[in-house]
């Protein structure tokens, strides 16, 4: 089980230990063993879940609320077109009793919304490098077509042109595509041979489901279980480039006179033996 995967179950992990001998729960919490930061994330969701709830615990019904719902049980059943006013009149507690407690209820479903959508780029990236390196489902299909390979990544933005570093501009050393999901968002990935040397998997998904998304001048280098990535953010889109050779060729993708300095050589030593013969 990885940590998105125990996120998800121990998001409904209620606080106190009440879920504790609950085997639904047993793998995910034996996550925590071996997970410092999915322990100290675990922790502050329990924390905000006993607020949350001490926070509703503080509404308290009206004294009259009881007999007034045993009232309303007994008498007969109002017109369809009133209910409303039986439920919200000004002599009516447990209409608004009832108000309360749905606005609490909603308003606790938005901070959990909210607080879901946005991920961290830290740990779309370690996964981002996983899928690179060991999946075995490398690509979806073959293609050294810049723009087969855009229809192929299924991104919302697909239309707009993709900010690609100097040595990847147009497609250079593309070899395949893929396309999936990532919380729900739409991740496309292109897969290189460039011709400064090695094998490179390009991520490319929207900027927006991070809290955290990197840099827009100029790229970050990171290393990830022992693979070096470039990460960068341009149109609204998080670009993240991951290595398979260590990563020696990875900056050489944003040095253009490098790799025209090599080509500019080899001519020169071309047109000498051509001389010389």
């Amino acid at each position: 089980m990885n940590r998105d995967e125990a996120r998800m179950i121990l998001q409904a992990y209620r606080p106190g230990g009440r879920d504790e001998g609950d085997p639904y729960f047993a793998e995910a919490l034996a996550c925590l063993k071996s997970d410092p930061e999915l322990a100290a994330w675990f922790a502050e969701q329990q924390s905000l879940d006993v607020r949350i709830a001490g926070g509703l615990q503080q509404v308290r019904a009206p004294s009259r609320l009881k007999a007034e719902i045993l009232a309303q049980h007994k008498a007969a059943e109002p017109p369809v077109p009133h209910w409303w006013q039986a439920w919200f009149g000004r002599q009516s507690a447990t209409g608004w009793a009832f108000a309360v407690v749905i606005l609490a209820v909603l308003g606790v479903s938005l901070f959990w919304n909210h607080a879901g959508s946005r991920t961290s780029f830290q740990d779309y990236s370690a996964q981002m490098v996983n899928t690179a390196v060991n999946d075995p489902h490398h690509v979806d299909r073959g293609t050294s077509s810049l723009s087969d390979g855009l229809a192929g990544m299924s991104l919302p933005s697909g239309q707009n042109p993709l900010a690609l570093p100097p040595q990847l501009a147009g497609g250079k050393g593309l070899t395949g595509c893929r396309a999936f999901f990532w919380h729900g968002q739409n991740v496309g990935m292109l897969c290189f041979r460039p011709q400064t040397g090695g094998h490179v998997d390009l991520f490319v998904t929207s900027a927006v489901m991070f809290a955290d998304p990197p840099p827009g001048d100029q790229p970050a280098f990171t290393v990830y279980s022992g693979s070096m990535t470039a990460s960068w953010t341009q149109n609204g889109e998080a670009y993240l480039a991951v290595s398979h050779d260590g990563g020696e060729g990875l900056k050489e993708l944003w040095s253009p006179e490098k790799l025209s300095g090599k080509k500019a050589n080899s001519g020169r030593a071309v047109n000498l033996a051509l001389a010389l013969d």
